[in-house]
């Protein structure tokens, strides 16, 4: 394109790099612009040129660009879409079972596009994804926030040293056939990532009493605020193997769907709760003093009766017959494993 051409789309370039370039945590000054529209565009331009065009911008155009004339550096404060807004989307995408890794991908790219570079980056990196499916838990988003905020290693443009959160985590308990919440004490923790799984949200976070990284349910997660400390694990964390940690914590299960109904030992129920939900379709029922019962559909498979294996006599099927069977054929080949 011939140089004067350019000049004439001066404005557009300097609008284009505001939205790629800059954004609330990520500041420019005219000189940057100067040496983009020279070396990227072929156009040369003096300083009060970008003064104007940058008033042009704010009053015809409604861009959100912060900073007065003569000022060392510019922000573009607010675009299109906030960036909340476009994790929110990009969660969502994630989230859908109906589209296919490489598609979802293309999504996150298509989003990247309404934000800045640095903004793009966080976006992509910012969620680990495991087991593709949606959660909407009423006040997870605002708990998101707090914790995307405690985590994040820069705020309003300047350092941010990643921050300890703290929080009350609910636990549950029958009385007639009703669940019922408490909050238990309160948790201290350094939180690192969030992972989606069995359309719940969890954050893998380090506990700095019990020297390990534990994981927790958003949606159980009360009261949750950043804390003025340092959070500390980091060597534990850059050890890990995300994905493996993942498999050994999720369980993934597969097979046909059966209506089953479950014993277990009251100690049991917030893992129970945990696993079936408490939706219209599951039901929970005190059974003697020890124990409660659960009806709810599952994928029935080996690994669902390795996980009822796991809890040992803290946890039976009931029902039905043909279920109750498969179980014990499943423990009578492993058992069989091991004659001599």
């Amino acid at each position: 394109m011939p140089r004067a051409e350019n000049q004439k789309l001066k404005i557009l370039y300097i609008a284009k790099y505001f939205l790629e370039c800059s954004d609330e945590n990520h500041a420019v000054s005219v000189n940057d612009i100067c040496d983009y529209l020279n070396n990227e565009c072929g156009i040369t331009a003096k300083r009060r040129s970008i003064y104007s065009d940058m008033n042009v911008l704010r009053n015809e155009f409604g861009m959100d660009i912060d900073g007065k004339r003569g000022s060392k550096y510019y922000r573009l404060l607010s675009r299109q879409f906030e960036f909340d807004d476009l994790r929110l989307l990009a969660q969502c995408v994630y989230a859908a079972k109906f589209i296919s890794a490489a598609q979802a991908k293309e999504l996150i790219n298509v989003l990247c596009d309404f934000c800045s570079i640095y903004q793009a980056e966080e976006l992509q990196e910012e969620v680990f994804l495991f087991d593709r499916v949606k959660s909407n838990q009423k006040g997870t988003m605002q708990i998101i926030s707090v914790i995307n905020s405690a985590m994040a290693k820069r705020k309003d443009g300047k350092p941010h040293t990643p921050q300890k959160i703290t929080f009350k985590y609910l636990t549950h308990s029958i009385k007639d056939v009703y669940i019922q919440t408490e909050r238990k004490r309160l948790y201290k923790v350094s939180p690192y990532k969030l992972i989606i799984n069995d359309g719940n949200y969890y954050l893998l976070a380090f506990d700095s009493e019990k020297q390990d990284m534990r994981t927790y349910r958003i949606d159980r997660m009360k009261d949750v605020k950043s804390i003025n400390e340092p959070r500390d694990g980091e060597d534990i964390f850059a050890e890990m193997d995300i994905n493996g940690y993942t498999r050994r914590v999720f369980a993934m299960y597969g097979g046909s769907k059966e209506r089953v109904t479950m014993r277990f030992i009251n100690p049991l129920l917030d893992t129970v709760i945990d696993r079936f939900g408490t939706g219209s379709d599951v039901f929970y029922m005190p059974d003697d003093k020890g124990h409660f019962k659960v009806i709810a559909d599952v994928d029935v498979s080996s690994q669902f009766f390795a996980w009822i294996c796991g809890f040992g006599k803290r946890a039976k099927i009931i029902s039905p017959e043909n279920i109750v069977f498969q179980m014990k054929e499943y423990i009578t080949t492993i058992a069989n494993m091991y004659k001599e």
